[in-house]
């Protein structure tokens, strides 16, 4: 392996752990709404992964105005007018979305080294193999996913 190519595989590396940081601590699915259990009140549940949820937890408050929603989106929420009530958290999700990212790197990687005169028989199976644990962890990343 050249330089040049090394210096790709480093940037291939560093975007991946970027854009894995970024959708797993970004990729929230918030939920909120009016108690059941006691009015007047508020809760937020915040679902952070993608695509399996590897976290998951639940804020509540007992005024009745409405919450200032934005502030609980961030990994850590910005507001102190909720109070944290509990949290979900699963490794085998966490584990199947960095599998994911780890799939598509190696892709990446692959291609570029075929795109520099290396070819080896086995590329194009790993690739296609790849592709497909990557597309099976998507179809079935939400069965191992965390919930309230």
């Amino acid at each position: 392996m050249n330089e040049s190519v090394r210096q790709q595989v480093r940037l291939i590396v560093q975007w991946s752990v970027i854009t894995f940081v970024v959708v797993n601590a970004f990729s929230w699915n918030p939920g909120w709404g009016g108690r059941n259990d006691r009015k007047p009140g508020r809760e937020v549940e915040r679902y952070l992964g993608w695509p399996a949820c590897y976290y998951c937890d639940l804020w509540r408050s007992d005024h009745s105005h409405e919450i200032a929603l934005p502030l609980y989106f961030p990994p850590v929420p910005l507001s102190r007018e909720m109070s944290f009530v509990y949290h979900s958290f699963s490794l085998m999700a966490l584990l199947m979305n960095v599998a994911l990212v780890i799939c598509g790197a190696v892709i990446v990687v692959i291609l570029v080294q075929a795109e520099h005169g290396v070819r080896k028989k086995w590329m194009k199976p790993v690739c296609i193999g790849l592709a497909i644990i990557g597309g099976l962890i998507m179809m079935f990343g939400d069965k191992f996913s965390t919930h309230l």
